[in-house]
């Protein structure tokens, strides 16, 4: 089932001196499978928007509709909505506190009330899946690199066996081998299991290579939506919001500038290669085929 967010909006501490609309009038779909990336200024309402689809926030008005539950109008169905729905915050090894690995990964199955022999089978299935050795089960969390950490979190979210995986900023804090490590099961999670996965993140260079679709939000609205490439061709509006566009894109709009015949209309460095090798092959006399 899709999950399907009507007329949403959010308002911080109201009726007081204080509050602050977060969000205003959120209508998305999101469908089964598919991998979204959110993107925004700080204080768009990314992360407001994200906890509002496992009912960690209640709407201000408007609903969220999850495998065909409105959130929140049934109290005693939101731990089945956390299931289905697994949430990832920023430097989510911050939540570990377990004395094992496999106690940490096995902590929400055990909240489930299942069998010993289904979390077993779960723990030893996530840890598979995210790439952890069987042997670092009855380590400390703690004596682990970050990047081994952040997957014994993610892993503690798939023990759950949701369908739909959220991550705010996954590679945040990590070095450059860490971040692309996570990045890169994140995407092989994708599409082993299936799971319809958004990816909160900064890195455009990041969204433009994972994701089927990209959603811009400012100031608690949707700004623009579409795949990478539509999105990417927005550069001036992204830039008036205070976001870049991947840099490989920038590179290749610098070139234009300078007078060379190239598209601007490119996401990675594969694409400005065979654009800038289509360039000299017309000046050299060749073809761009050839």
């Amino acid at each position: 089932m899709p999950i399907i967010i009507e007329r949403l909006s959010h308002t911080y501490q109201k009726d007081t001196p204080f509050q602050v609309e977060a969000l205003h009038d959120i209508n998305l779909t999101i469908r089964d499978g598919e991998f979204i990336g959110l993107i925004g200024p700080t204080g768009s309402g990314k992360s407001t928007l994200i906890q509002h689809l496992n009912g960690l926030l209640r709407a201000s008005s408007g609903r969220v509709v999850v495998d065909g539950e409105v959130i929140g109008e049934n109290k005693q169905r939101l731990k089945d909505i956390r299931q289905k729905v697994g949430l990832i915050f920023q430097y989510p090894e911050h939540q570990l506190f377990e004395e094992t690995v496999f106690a940490d990964i096995a902590f929400g199955p055990k909240n489930l009330g299942l069998e010993p022999e289904e979390i077993q089978r779960r723990v030893t299935n996530s840890m598979k899946v995210v790439g952890l050795p069987t042997e670092l089960a009855e380590r400390s969390p703690f004596e682990l690199s970050g990047g081994q950490m952040r997957r014994v979190a993610i892993a503690g979210v798939l023990a759950m066996e949701p369908s739909i995986l959220i991550l705010d900023e996954p590679t945040a804090g990590l070095d450059p081998r860490g971040r692309d490590e996570i990045l890169g099961q994140i995407e092989f999670l994708h599409k082993k299991l299936n799971l319809t996965t958004i990816l909160v993140s900064h890195s455009m260079e990041d969204i433009a290579r994972l994701v089927d679709r990209l959603i811009v939000m400012h100031k608690g609205t949707v700004l623009l939506q579409g795949t990478p490439r539509e999105v990417f061709a927005e550069e001036k509006i992204l830039e008036e919001i205070g976001l870049a566009v991947p840099q490989v894109k920038t590179i290749m709009t610098s070139l234009r500038d300078q007078g060379l015949d190239v598209s601007t209309d490119v996401l990675n460095l594969n694409e400005a290669e065979n654009e800038i090798m289509k360039y000299f092959k017309k000046r050299t006399g060749g073809t761009s085929d050839a």
